[in-house]
């Protein structure tokens, strides 16, 4: 009796063991405001007050970066205004470029998110638009385009301003929008970066990217490819970071408003912590390939009665718990119920939506797989009597009216002939009487 008892005692420890790591706890980094996301789905999987208002400080870089790249031709050779090297804001961070020093768009991008150069973001805006100001809407607007609720840019690079505030999902927001650009993806992936010659410097020396953590972090679960750093007073110490494992899961952190003692690592640290949470309680589930069959469809006025097979235009993957696989995602098809041939390959027939929890993460059109033409229904044996007899009635009803026509002809050439002679009987007798 007492061995059953100890090994239920230990079973019982044994499944709590199992459980708890199962379900581990997300970190709580001591930041005003953090959140990491699923990158290809913008999912949350783990946030603290996600919407409250902050201060970028150079975070918003990213939005310059996407409003020049959207705008802007790499090889434009721009040339930096006096105003636009004076106004960085106090203490803020430069490369020391010089009025009327010519650099293309290309490396002053470049200078600007690897090097965090407050006056290449202010010479962008000047060169791209006939004012910064104009460039600062530009921001905006992209900003309520991309669905940010809460933030308003006031300048360019970053630099404090009461009016200048974002939220951590809005900043997540941005900075997924932004890896989707190719020459983004590149630049803030850069470790060290080498500025060529200019009119106004022979040489530059390197610089590293401010991103110390893509620079010092070495681990075995995924690889950081970004993204961008920020620091002022009133703001705290941000950071932004992207990271991707082996098997194409990238997941975005975002950490801001860190103000305690050894802030500028803390926040590394804490960024550090929801990336290992992230890649160690997740991974990436296939819900949907592309170019699979999804569903056989019936087709009215079809030559054959196979249906027809509907593709899946896209493929969907979706980060999610490890423990859970698809628990808790729900899938709703919307497909046309009233399918007719003809019918061309690749028509679009509907699409099926995926839903986690009660929000939406993502929809794929479903596609014809083969081309259908219409046929003519084939008459029925009572369409083909009905058909036949009409013919009969309508040759009938044609012969007796051909026969009444005869008769009445007939009759009046009789009549006719019958006067005629009555009448040479009548000459006859007159004649010779």
């Amino acid at each position: 009796m007492k061995k059953l008892l100890s090994l239920i005692i230990l079973l019982s420890v044994f499944i709590i063991d199992t459980c708890a790591a199962q379900a581990a706890p997300p970190p709580a980094p001591n930041a005003e405001a953090y959140i990491l996301i699923d990158s290809a789905t913008g999912d949350a999987l783990c946030e603290k007050n996600p919407d409250k208002t902050l201060y970028p400080a150079s975070t918003t870089k990213i939005m310059t970066a996407i409003v020049a790249l959207e705008n802007g031709d790499l090889d434009k050779t721009m040339t930096a205004s006096q105003a636009a090297v004076n106004d960085i804001g106090p203490d803020g961070s430069n490369i020391g470029i010089i009025p009327g020093e010519k650099v293309k768009l290309e490396n002053l991008l470049q200078a600007m998110l690897i090097a965090s150069a407050n006056e290449t973001a202010n010479i962008v805006a000047e060169n791209l638009y006939d004012s910064r100001q104009e460039f600062i809407d530009m921001m905006n607007k992209k900003a309520g385009e991309l669905g940010a609720t809460g933030t308003h840019f006031a300048n360019t690079c970053g630099m404090h301003d009461p009016e200048h505030y974002t939220t951590a999902s809005d900043m997540a927001r941005f900075a997924r929008y932004a890896m989707t650009l190719p020459e983004f993806r590149k630049i803030v992936s850069t470790r060290t970066l080498q500025m060529p010659v200019t009119n106004k410097h022979p040489e530059w020396p390197p610089i590293a990217n401010t991103n110390k953590l893509m620079l010092t972090d070495k681990n075995d679960l995924y690889v950081i490819n970004g993204v961008k750093t920020g620091f002022t007073g009133p703001a705290g110490y941000n950071l932004i970071s992207s990271a991707r494992d082996g098997n194409g899961m990238e997941l975005i952190a975002v950490v801001m408003g860190v103000k305690n003692d050894k802030a500028q690592d803390n926040v590394q640290i804490y960024s550090k912590e929801l990336l290992d949470y992230g890649f160690n309680n997740f991974k990436q589930v296939n819900i949907l390939e592309k170019g699979k069959v999804y569903r056989n469809v019936k087709v009215k006025d079809a030559p054959d009665p196979y249906g027809l097979d509907l593709i899946s235009s896209d493929g969907l993957t979706c980060v999610l718990p490890k423990d859970n696989g698809l628990k808790g995602i729900k899938e709703i098809p919307h497909i046309n119920d009233n399918i007719s041939a003809p019918v061309n390959k690749g028509d679009i027939m509907g699409y099926v939506e995926f839903l986690k929890g009660d929000v939406s993460i993502g929809k794929i059109s479903l596609t014809a797989s083969r081309a259908i033409e219409q046929v003519q229904k084939s008459e029925t044996f009572t369409e083909k009597i009905k058909e036949s007899l009409g013919n009969i009635y309508i040759k009938i009803a044609l012969s007796i009216t051909g026969f009444l026509l005869f008769f009445l002809i007939l009759r009046k050439t009789l009549k006719y002939i019958s006067r005629r002679a009555r009448r040479k009987r009548y000459s006859y007798r007159t004649k010779y009487r």
